[in-house]
C-alpha cells in the first residue's frame, strides 16, 4: 500500500470522511502529508551505510482560513500525520534522533491553499508515552505492569467475552516494553505468532497483538513535556 493510500485510509478511519466534505476546493490534508514526505526525503543525511538521519520536527504553516478548518479536525489529524511520517521513515530505513513531532501554525502571510513545511531536528522536549490502540480507542499505559482483560479487575478492561478475566499484560519502563500472556484460555498472538504463557517477550513499536476477538496495536508516541 502506497503512502497516499495509507493516508487516505487512515484519515478516513479516524475522522469518518469529514475532510472529504469540508475540503472540496481548499487545501486538503493529503497535500500536507505530501509536503512532509518531501521534506523527509530531501533532508535525509547519510551518516553511514546503515544510518541515514532525517529531521524529527515538522512545522506546518497554513493560511488563516485553512488553519481554522484543519484545527476543527482536532488531534486525530496530527496523530495520523505523525504515524504516516513514522511509517515512511521506517519504510525508507531512515532514522531520527528523537520522536516525530508535527505542529500546525497559522501564517497570515500565506494565501488560502498555500502550505509550507519547515523541518528541523528538535532535541527532546518530548517524552515517550506507551499506548494501546484498540477498536478506535487509544488507551495510555502507565509505567510498570498493566493487565488487559474482560474483568473490571484488569488494568484495562476490554468488553470482549472471548478474553480471559486478565488475559495479558504490558510491561513498560519508559523506554522498553514487554508482553506476557497471563495463562489465558484462548492464548495471545504477537505479530501472528503465539506467545508462551507467563513468558515475557519483547514488544516493539507498532507491534500487533491479537487476543480473543480483539486486535491491539502497541505504540510509543511522543508527548510534549510542556503538555
Amino acid at each position: 500500500m502506497g503512502f497516499f493510500d495509507s493516508f487516505e485510509k487512515g484519515l478516513e478511519r479516524t475522522i469518518n470522511r469529514a475532510f472529504s466534505k469540508t475540503f472540496k476546493s481548499e487545501l486538503q490534508p493529503i497535500e500536507i502529508a505530501a509536503r512532509i514526505k518531501t521534506e523527509i526525503d530531501s533532508r535525509a543525511s547519510v551518516i553511514s551505510r546503515e544510518r541515514i538521519l532525517v529531521p524529527n520536527a515538522f512545522e506546518v504553516r497554513l493560511a488563516s482560513p485553512d488553519f481554522k478548518r484543519l484545527q476543527a479536525l482536532g488531534e486525530p489529524l496530527k496523530v495520523e500525520l505523525t504515524e504516516l511520517a513514522n511509517q515512511h521513515i521506517k519504510k525508507q530505513r531512515f532514522q531520527t534522533l528523537n520522536p516525530v513531532v508535527i505542529s500546525l501554525v497559522e501564517d497570515s502571510t500565506l494565501a488560502i491553499g498555500q502550505v509550507t513545511v519547515k523541518a528541523s531536528t528538535r532535541a527532546a522536549e518530548v517524552s515517550w508515552v506507551a499506548v494501546l490502540d484498540v477498536a478506535g480507542r487509544r488507551l495510555p499505559l502507565a509505567k510498570g505492569q498493566t493487565s488487559v482483560g474482560r474483568d473490571a479487575t484488569a488494568g484495562l478492561q476490554i468488553h470482549d467475552s472471548s478474553l480471559s478475566r486478565q488475559h495479558f499484560e504490558i510491561i513498560w519502563d519508559g523506554k522498553l516494553a514487554g508482553l506476557r500472556d497471563l495463562g489465558s484460555t484462548n492464548g495471545t498472538r504477537l505479530e501472528g505468532q503465539p506467545v508462551v504463557a507467563n513468558k515475557v517477550v519483547g514488544l516493539a513499536n507498532e507491534s500487533v497483538i491479537v487476543a480473543g476477538r480483539s486486535q491491539f496495536v502497541f505504540r510509543i508516541v511522543a508527548k510534549s513535556v510542556k503538555e
